[in-house]
Protein backbone atom coordinates (compact mmCIF):
# COMPACT_ATOMS: atom_id res chain seq x y z
CA UNK A 1 0.00 0.00 0.00
CA UNK A 2 1.22 3.53 -1.16
CA UNK A 3 -0.24 6.45 0.71
CA UNK A 4 1.02 10.26 -0.23
CA UNK A 5 0.36 12.87 2.05
CA UNK A 6 -0.51 16.26 0.45
CA UNK A 7 -0.54 19.37 2.66
CA UNK A 8 -0.06 23.35 1.30
CA UNK A 9 2.45 25.69 2.65
CA UNK A 10 3.43 25.46 6.48
CA UNK A 11 5.28 26.78 8.86
CA UNK A 12 7.44 23.17 10.08
CA UNK A 13 6.83 24.40 13.60
CA UNK A 14 2.83 23.16 14.08
CA UNK A 15 1.46 20.20 15.81
CA UNK A 16 0.21 19.14 12.00
CA UNK A 17 3.84 19.11 10.83
CA UNK A 18 4.80 16.87 14.33
CA UNK A 19 2.12 14.36 13.96
CA UNK A 20 2.60 13.69 10.09
CA UNK A 21 6.38 13.78 11.07
CA UNK A 22 5.37 11.08 13.39
CA UNK A 23 3.18 9.46 11.29
CA UNK A 24 4.96 8.80 8.01
CA UNK A 25 7.49 7.34 10.60
CA UNK A 26 5.54 4.82 12.01
CA UNK A 27 3.89 3.86 8.96
CA UNK A 28 6.97 3.22 7.35
CA UNK A 29 7.88 0.72 10.12
CA UNK A 30 4.54 -0.78 10.25
CA UNK A 31 5.43 -3.40 7.60
CA UNK A 32 7.38 -3.81 4.40
CA UNK A 33 4.30 -4.03 2.18
CA UNK A 34 3.15 0.04 3.33
CA UNK A 35 5.07 3.24 2.22
CA UNK A 36 4.06 6.67 3.04
CA UNK A 37 5.33 9.42 1.15
CA UNK A 38 4.64 13.47 1.84
CA UNK A 39 4.47 16.01 -0.68
CA UNK A 40 4.46 19.70 0.63
CA UNK A 41 3.00 22.13 -2.35
CA UNK A 42 3.35 25.40 -0.67
CA UNK A 43 6.77 24.88 0.68
CA UNK A 44 7.75 24.98 4.66
CA UNK A 45 9.66 27.81 6.25
CA UNK A 46 11.42 25.05 8.43
CA UNK A 47 12.08 21.97 7.09
CA UNK A 48 13.71 20.42 10.34
CA UNK A 49 10.52 18.42 10.20
CA UNK A 50 10.88 16.65 6.88
CA UNK A 51 14.83 16.04 7.44
CA UNK A 52 13.66 13.91 10.47
CA UNK A 53 11.65 11.78 7.88
CA UNK A 54 13.64 10.55 5.99
CA UNK A 55 14.91 12.57 2.03
CA UNK A 56 13.17 9.53 0.80
CA UNK A 57 9.96 9.70 2.38
CA UNK A 58 9.05 13.41 1.42
CA UNK A 59 9.12 15.86 -2.09
CA UNK A 60 9.48 19.58 -1.18
CA UNK A 61 8.45 21.21 -4.18
CA UNK A 62 9.38 24.70 -3.79
CA UNK A 63 10.67 27.17 -0.92
CA UNK A 64 8.47 29.21 1.28
CA UNK A 65 10.01 32.53 0.27
CA UNK A 66 9.30 31.81 -3.23
CA UNK A 67 6.79 34.07 -4.81
CA UNK A 68 3.62 33.46 -4.48
CA UNK A 69 2.98 32.53 -8.69
CA UNK A 70 6.11 31.05 -8.49
CA UNK A 71 4.67 28.72 -6.09
CA UNK A 72 1.55 28.01 -7.87
CA UNK A 73 3.06 27.24 -11.21
CA UNK A 74 5.44 24.81 -9.94
CA UNK A 75 2.19 23.07 -7.58
CA UNK A 76 0.41 23.04 -10.98
CA UNK A 77 2.93 21.94 -13.28
CA UNK A 78 5.49 19.69 -11.48
CA UNK A 79 3.31 18.32 -8.62
CA UNK A 80 0.98 15.80 -10.88
CA UNK A 81 4.19 14.12 -12.82
CA UNK A 82 6.10 13.47 -9.15
CA UNK A 83 2.99 12.27 -6.82
CA UNK A 84 2.45 9.97 -10.48
CA UNK A 85 5.43 8.64 -10.66
CA UNK A 86 5.12 7.70 -7.09
CA UNK A 87 2.37 5.54 -7.68
CA UNK A 88 -0.21 6.29 -4.40
CA UNK A 89 -3.22 3.88 -3.89
CA UNK A 90 -3.99 6.22 -1.79
CA UNK A 91 -3.87 10.45 -1.36
CA UNK A 92 -4.43 12.00 2.03
CA UNK A 93 -5.12 15.95 1.82
CA UNK A 94 -4.43 17.93 4.87
CA UNK A 95 -6.11 20.77 3.81
CA UNK A 96 -9.12 21.79 1.54
CA UNK A 97 -6.85 23.25 -0.71
CA UNK A 98 -4.79 19.72 -0.72
CA UNK A 99 -7.43 18.07 -1.03
CA UNK A 100 -8.79 19.79 -3.80
CA UNK A 101 -5.43 19.34 -5.59
CA UNK A 102 -5.62 15.50 -4.92
CA UNK A 103 -8.94 15.20 -7.21
CA UNK A 104 -7.35 17.25 -9.90
CA UNK A 105 -3.88 15.33 -10.04
CA UNK A 106 -5.79 12.18 -10.04
CA UNK A 107 -7.83 12.43 -13.34
CA UNK A 108 -4.05 12.32 -15.16
CA UNK A 109 -3.48 8.77 -13.25
CA UNK A 110 -4.63 5.78 -15.10
CA UNK A 111 -5.17 3.88 -11.70
CA UNK A 112 -7.32 6.18 -9.32
CA UNK A 113 -6.05 6.59 -5.96
CA UNK A 114 -8.98 6.84 -3.00
CA UNK A 115 -8.75 9.87 -1.76
CA UNK A 116 -9.37 11.09 1.73
CA UNK A 117 -8.98 14.13 4.17
CA UNK A 118 -7.19 14.17 7.02
CA UNK A 119 -7.71 17.82 8.60
CA UNK A 120 -6.07 19.18 11.33
CA UNK A 121 -8.11 21.89 12.15
CA UNK A 122 -11.52 23.12 13.01
CA UNK A 123 -14.00 22.66 9.88
CA UNK A 124 -15.87 25.91 10.61
CA UNK A 125 -13.01 28.01 8.89
CA UNK A 126 -13.85 26.14 5.28
CA UNK A 127 -16.39 28.00 3.37
CA UNK A 128 -18.39 27.60 -0.10
CA UNK A 129 -16.29 25.94 -3.04
CA UNK A 130 -13.93 24.22 -0.84
CA UNK A 131 -16.81 22.83 1.04
CA UNK A 132 -18.01 20.94 -1.64
CA UNK A 133 -14.60 19.78 -2.31
CA UNK A 134 -14.59 18.23 0.79
CA UNK A 135 -17.73 16.28 0.30
CA UNK A 136 -16.32 14.62 -2.94
CA UNK A 137 -13.54 13.10 -0.75
CA UNK A 138 -14.24 9.76 -0.91
CA UNK A 139 -13.48 9.20 3.41
CA UNK A 140 -12.43 10.81 5.87
CA UNK A 141 -9.79 10.12 8.73
CA UNK A 142 -10.47 12.31 11.93
CA UNK A 143 -7.85 13.23 14.85
CA UNK A 144 -11.07 13.99 17.11
CA UNK A 145 -14.54 13.28 17.92
CA UNK A 146 -15.33 16.97 17.96
CA UNK A 147 -13.72 17.13 14.39
CA UNK A 148 -15.85 14.07 13.47
CA UNK A 149 -19.01 15.83 14.99
CA UNK A 150 -18.13 18.85 12.33
CA UNK A 151 -18.36 16.82 9.40
CA UNK A 152 -21.45 15.69 10.07
CA UNK A 153 -23.05 18.69 11.65
CA UNK A 154 -21.55 20.85 8.72
CA UNK A 155 -22.85 18.34 6.07
CA UNK A 156 -19.80 17.50 4.72
CA UNK A 157 -19.72 13.71 5.50
CA UNK A 158 -22.01 11.27 6.86
CA UNK A 159 -21.03 9.52 9.98
CA UNK A 160 -20.60 6.04 8.11
CA UNK A 161 -17.83 7.68 6.14
CA UNK A 162 -15.73 9.52 8.75
CA UNK A 163 -13.24 7.30 10.63
CA UNK A 164 -12.00 8.17 14.17
CA UNK A 165 -8.31 7.54 14.40
CA UNK A 166 -6.83 10.64 17.15
CA UNK A 167 -3.28 11.39 17.04
CA UNK A 168 -0.08 9.05 17.53
CA UNK A 169 2.10 9.60 20.79
CA UNK A 170 4.88 7.83 22.32
CA UNK A 171 3.98 6.93 25.81
CA UNK A 172 7.31 6.42 26.86
CA UNK A 173 8.39 9.09 28.52
CA UNK A 174 9.87 9.30 32.52
CA UNK A 175 7.88 11.43 34.49
CA UNK A 176 8.21 14.67 35.37
CA UNK A 177 7.99 15.74 39.04
CA UNK A 178 5.42 17.77 40.41
CA UNK A 179 6.56 20.46 42.99
CA UNK A 180 5.52 20.53 46.62
CA UNK A 181 6.51 23.98 47.85
CA UNK A 182 5.09 26.46 44.41
CA UNK A 183 2.57 26.35 41.16
CA UNK A 184 4.83 25.51 38.08
CA UNK A 185 2.71 26.29 35.30
CA UNK A 186 3.60 25.43 31.89
CA UNK A 187 2.53 26.71 28.27
CA UNK A 188 3.82 25.40 25.28
CA UNK A 189 2.87 26.68 21.99
CA UNK A 190 3.25 29.15 19.43
CA UNK A 191 2.76 33.15 21.11
CA UNK A 192 -0.12 34.76 19.83
CA UNK A 193 -1.53 37.55 21.54
CA UNK A 194 -5.15 37.58 21.06
CA UNK A 195 -5.41 35.03 17.93
CA UNK A 196 -5.61 31.45 17.70
CA UNK A 197 -3.72 31.13 21.32
CA UNK A 198 -4.60 33.90 23.28
CA UNK A 199 -1.75 33.77 24.59
CA UNK A 200 -2.83 37.71 26.33
CA UNK A 201 -5.58 35.48 28.11
CA UNK A 202 -2.97 33.02 30.31
CA UNK A 203 -1.21 36.00 31.10
CA UNK A 204 -4.43 38.14 32.52
CA UNK A 205 -5.36 35.19 34.09
CA UNK A 206 -1.95 33.40 36.41
CA UNK A 207 -1.80 37.82 37.31
CA UNK A 208 -4.61 37.39 39.63
CA UNK A 209 -2.90 33.81 41.26
CA UNK A 210 -3.32 33.97 45.17
CA UNK A 211 0.24 32.59 46.63
CA UNK A 212 3.54 32.06 45.30
CA UNK A 213 3.66 30.79 41.20
CA UNK A 214 6.10 30.42 38.35
CA UNK A 215 5.42 30.60 34.54
CA UNK A 216 7.48 29.07 31.65
CA UNK A 217 6.75 29.45 28.46
CA UNK A 218 8.19 27.62 25.70
CA UNK A 219 7.53 29.17 21.94
CA UNK A 220 7.98 32.23 20.12
CA UNK A 221 5.84 33.34 17.47
CA UNK A 222 5.31 37.18 15.92
CA UNK A 223 3.61 38.03 19.35
CA UNK A 224 6.65 37.63 21.63
CA UNK A 225 7.50 41.42 22.35
CA UNK A 226 4.16 42.12 22.72
CA UNK A 227 3.56 39.92 25.31
CA UNK A 228 6.83 40.41 26.92
CA UNK A 229 5.22 44.37 27.32
CA UNK A 230 2.03 42.86 28.48
CA UNK A 231 3.61 40.98 31.59
CA UNK A 232 5.68 44.05 32.28
CA UNK A 233 2.47 46.10 32.18
CA UNK A 234 0.83 43.25 35.19
CA UNK A 235 3.99 43.12 36.90
CA UNK A 236 4.31 39.48 36.55
CA UNK A 237 7.62 39.90 33.67
CA UNK A 238 9.74 38.21 36.48
CA UNK A 239 7.50 35.68 37.41
CA UNK A 240 8.09 33.91 33.86
CA UNK A 241 10.67 31.78 32.00
CA UNK A 242 11.03 32.43 28.23
CA UNK A 243 12.97 29.72 26.73
CA UNK A 244 11.82 30.23 23.74
CA UNK A 245 11.50 27.55 20.87
CA UNK A 246 12.77 24.18 21.75
CA UNK A 247 12.59 21.19 19.66
CA UNK A 248 11.83 19.06 22.41
CA UNK A 249 10.09 21.74 24.80
CA UNK A 250 9.42 18.70 27.79
CA UNK A 251 13.01 17.60 27.92
CA UNK A 252 13.06 21.49 29.21
CA UNK A 253 11.03 20.62 31.93
CA UNK A 254 12.39 19.27 35.25
CA UNK A 255 8.95 19.95 37.36
CA UNK A 256 5.64 21.23 36.50
CA UNK A 257 2.37 21.22 38.13
CA UNK A 258 0.00 21.89 35.32
CA UNK A 259 -0.32 23.13 31.47
CA UNK A 260 -2.09 25.45 30.32
CA UNK A 261 -4.23 26.31 27.12
CA UNK A 262 -6.27 29.42 26.50
CA UNK A 263 -6.66 28.87 22.70
CA UNK A 264 -9.87 30.52 21.01
CA UNK A 265 -9.61 27.14 18.74
CA UNK A 266 -7.32 23.91 18.09
CA UNK A 267 -7.19 21.14 15.99
CA UNK A 268 -6.65 18.55 18.40
CA UNK A 269 -4.46 20.13 20.98
CA UNK A 270 -1.60 17.69 21.28
CA UNK A 271 0.18 19.05 23.61
CA UNK A 272 -2.10 18.13 26.48
CA UNK A 273 -1.53 14.14 25.81
CA UNK A 274 2.30 15.25 25.61
CA UNK A 275 1.87 16.26 28.95
CA UNK A 276 -0.41 13.85 30.42
CA UNK A 277 1.98 11.41 29.33
CA UNK A 278 4.07 12.93 31.39
CA UNK A 279 1.88 12.82 34.22
CA UNK A 280 1.04 16.30 34.49
CA UNK A 281 -2.65 17.64 35.00
CA UNK A 282 -3.68 20.64 32.01
CA UNK A 283 -6.30 23.31 31.99
CA UNK A 284 -7.79 24.00 28.86
CA UNK A 285 -9.98 26.09 27.38
CA UNK A 286 -13.09 24.11 25.90
CA UNK A 287 -12.73 25.73 22.34
CA UNK A 288 -13.25 23.80 19.12
CA UNK A 289 -11.94 21.19 18.67
CA UNK A 290 -10.11 18.29 20.46
CA UNK A 291 -9.47 19.16 24.21
CA UNK A 292 -13.29 18.11 25.08
CA UNK A 293 -12.03 14.57 23.71
CA UNK A 294 -8.74 14.68 25.79
CA UNK A 295 -9.98 16.24 29.22
CA UNK A 296 -12.03 14.61 31.70
CA UNK A 297 -12.71 17.06 34.70
CA UNK A 298 -10.87 15.72 37.94
CA UNK A 299 -9.53 12.90 36.39
CA UNK A 300 -6.25 14.32 34.58
CA UNK A 301 -7.25 17.89 34.56
CA UNK A 302 -10.00 20.48 34.10
CA UNK A 303 -11.76 22.67 31.22
CA UNK A 304 -13.19 26.57 30.81
CA UNK A 305 -15.08 28.19 28.90
CA UNK A 306 -13.43 30.10 26.25
CA UNK A 307 -11.84 33.69 26.80
CA UNK A 308 -13.28 33.36 30.25
CA UNK A 309 -10.21 34.44 32.10
CA UNK A 310 -11.92 34.61 35.39
CA UNK A 311 -13.01 31.33 35.39
CA UNK A 312 -9.49 29.76 34.81
CA UNK A 313 -8.26 32.15 37.67
CA UNK A 314 -11.07 31.13 40.02
CA UNK A 315 -9.51 27.54 39.01
CA UNK A 316 -5.97 28.03 39.51
CA UNK A 317 -6.96 29.83 43.24
CA UNK A 318 -8.36 26.80 44.36
CA UNK A 319 -5.55 24.54 43.48
CA UNK A 320 -3.12 27.09 45.71
CA UNK A 321 -5.42 27.18 48.46
CA UNK A 322 -5.82 23.34 48.22
CA UNK A 323 -9.47 23.34 47.31
CA UNK A 324 -8.66 21.25 44.18
CA UNK A 325 -6.19 18.74 44.67
CA UNK A 326 -4.28 17.83 41.34
CA UNK A 327 -5.03 14.76 39.95
CA UNK A 328 -2.86 11.36 40.46
CA UNK A 329 0.06 11.12 37.93
CA UNK A 330 0.26 7.67 36.98
CA UNK A 331 -3.76 8.06 36.49
CA UNK A 332 -3.18 10.89 34.44
CA UNK A 333 -0.86 8.90 32.09
CA UNK A 334 -3.51 6.34 31.76
CA UNK A 335 -5.80 8.19 30.63
CA UNK A 336 -4.19 8.80 27.50
CA UNK A 337 -2.93 5.29 26.48
CA UNK A 338 -5.27 4.94 23.48
CA UNK A 339 -3.17 7.72 21.84
CA UNK A 340 -0.63 5.02 21.87
CA UNK A 341 1.55 5.08 18.38
CA UNK A 342 1.05 1.36 18.42
CA UNK A 343 -2.86 1.69 18.37
CA UNK A 344 -2.43 4.53 16.28
CA UNK A 345 -0.78 2.50 13.39
CA UNK A 346 -3.36 -0.69 13.67
CA UNK A 347 -6.30 1.79 13.22
CA UNK A 348 -4.96 4.02 10.43
CA UNK A 349 -3.70 0.22 8.89
CA UNK A 350 -6.78 -0.70 9.05
CA UNK A 351 -8.97 2.06 7.81
CA UNK A 352 -6.88 2.57 4.63
CA UNK A 353 -7.18 -1.48 4.16
CA UNK A 354 -10.41 -1.06 4.21
CA UNK A 355 -11.00 1.85 2.07
CA UNK A 356 -8.91 -0.16 -0.71
CA UNK A 357 -11.53 -2.80 -0.58
CA UNK A 358 -14.68 -1.23 -0.48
Amino acid sequence: MKVAILLGEVTGKGGMETVISHTVSLFNKFNNRSEMKVFVLGGSRDETWLKKIGNEHYYCLCAANEAKAKRYLKCVFRAPSMIKKFEPDVILGADEKSVLYAKLFSKFFKRKPKIGTWIHFSLTSITGFYRNIIKTADFHLSISEGLKQEYVSNGLADDSNIHLIYNPLNLNHLMINRPSDKLELIYVGRLIYDGQKRVNDLLNAVSKIEGDWQLTIIGDGKDRDKLFRLSKKLGIDRKIIWLGWQDHPFDCIKSASLLLLTSEYEGFGMVLVEAMSRGIPCISTDCPVGPSDIIKNNVNGWLYSVRDNQALTDLLNQIVRGEKPLPDAVKIRQSVEKYDENKFSIRLFNVLEHELTK
